[in-house]
């Protein structure tokens, strides 16, 4: 038998455009699909952070600063990141906030400001892509919700929650209407991971929430990327419209 040499999960090539690049999940996709191959158009407002990880990726790459919940500059980016790298294959949006805000003193403001950033962004970025991805004849686009969109979260962050939630829904129902164009549409919720939001929380939070997962620990934003990397390669040609729950066995459904 010929034994198959050729390396799993590579993407060669392609075009990779990571929102959310400048730090914690964002940053680490986009170095973990430039290693397997991967042209990274890297996406954030912070234009020094997201410079710094642009300049750490060895193959090619682009930093594109730009307020995400400007669905306009959204657009703009886009169309930029279509010209200059030819081509659109994968998109994943990271960006996100999460204000502490309780639920009796949240403001419309605060609402318009969450659900901008967190899921209208995504919303408004996948309907910029979806047309070069269909020129193309497809693609794959993986949207990161969280925990907290499946069963609700900590006190003070239901808008969190709420756009969270909202990612997933449209995450299925996009996935339907695109499918056709042989384009991929997943999701991916994580739970509570090694970054700057937990970084905020006492030590003891931190602990109590470590002794509710079964693997006794926080992820790493570096494990939430292997499993985008998964989904937006080759080998994965057959699920579309899901959403994939990456949280040490916090929530099994």
């Amino acid at each position: 038998m010929k034994k198959n040499t050729q390396s799993l999960f590579r993407l060669d090539g392609q075009v990779a455009v990571v929102t959310g690049a400048a730090k914690g999940v964002g940053a680490a996709t986009a170095k973990v699909l430039a290693s397997l191959g991967a042209r990274i158009a890297a996406l954030d407002s912070d234009e020094t952070g997201v410079r710094a990880v642009a300049k750490e990726i060895e193959n090619e790459s682009k930093a594109f600063v730009f307020d995400i919940s400007d669905v306009n500059a959204g657009r703009r980016a886009i169309k930029s990141i279509a010209r200059d790298f030819g081509r659109i294959d994968i998109l994943v949006n990271v960006a996100g906030i999460c204000p502490r805000l309780p639920f009796l003193k949240s403001s419309v403001s605060d609402w318009d400001l969450i659900f901008n950033v967190n899921a209208r962004s995504q919303f408004f970025l996948i309907q910029a892509v979806c047309p070069v991805m269909k020129r193309q004849g497809g693609g794959r686009i993986v949207n990161v919700a969280s925990t907290a969109g499946r069963t609700g979260t900590f006190s003070n962050a239901c808008i969190y929650s709420g756009t969270k939630g909202a990612i997933a829904m449209f995450t299925k129902s996009i996935a339907r209407e695109v499918a056709g164009d042989n384009i991929l549409v997943n999701c991916i919720a994580p739970g509570v991971l090694d970054t700057r939001l937990m970084w905020d929380l006492p030590k003891e939070n931190r602990e109590s929430l470590c002794q509710q997962i079964p693997l006794k620990r926080l992820g790493r934003p570096e494990e939430v990327a292997h499993c985008i990397a998964f989904l937006v390669s080759k080998e994965c040609s057959y699920a579309t419209g899901a959403t994939f729950d990456i949280n040490g066995g916090w929530l099994m459904l």
